[in-house]
């Protein structure tokens, strides 16, 4: 029963990346800054492997680039209110540097989000209206893609009678479970 659920659990994950406006398609990554305070935003996922490693993007200049530096480690968070199932992933965030997986993947930024990645002023800096916000070309941008390695998944699925909880951790790229009391 622990391998079904971790099977819906992957799945759910994958599966969501080929489906329009499902729930798991965002989510909450949580990340440690330099004074050891939590910081949490939601993001968009942009891939997930068979290994539940997520692929995101950012702007270089971001805070969450600059955290990762000093502590890579983070957090993912899912829920999906229909089916009241909530995941969460635990691991470290890496920086894609590989010239052809960047290409790739900056290939499939749309038009609309691409300036995202190409403000003059980085993220997060003050400015005095924000209809005046100053982009570059295309060619010169911030995009950084980010890879989530997970090495723990908890499953949480509210329901009744019993609500139903499992960890699963990764060691050598195998997955094991363990039941949690909910």
């Amino acid at each position: 029963m622990l391998e079904d659920y971790f099977a819906d659990l992957k799945q759910d994950l994958r599966g969501a990346m080929s489906k329009r406006n499902h729930p798991f398609k965002y989510a909450y990554l949580a990340t440690v800054d330099e004074n050891l305070q939590p910081r949490s935003r939601t993001i968009v996922i942009r891939e997930v492997s068979e290994q539940l490693e997520c692929v995101i993007f950012t702007d270089s200049r971001t805070t969450k680039a600059h955290q990762l530096q000093i502590n890579p480690k983070a957090s993912l968070l899912f829920y999906h209110p229909k089916s009241l199932r909530q995941i969460r992933l635990d691991g470290k965030l890496e920086i894609i540097t590989e010239a052809n997986e960047v290409k790739h993947l900056f290939s499939k930024v749309t038009s609309k989000s691409i300036k995202d990645y190409t403000t003059e002023l980085p993220p997060g800096s003050p400015i005095k209206n924000p209809d005046h916000v100053n982009y570059m070309e295309r060619n010169e941008n911030h995009f950084l893609p980010l890879r989530f390695v997970p090495h723990a998944a908890e499953l949480l699925q509210l329901k009744r009678p019993n609500h139903l909880r499992a960890l699963y951790t990764r060691k050598s790229g195998q997955w094991n479970g363990q039941w949690l009391v909910p």
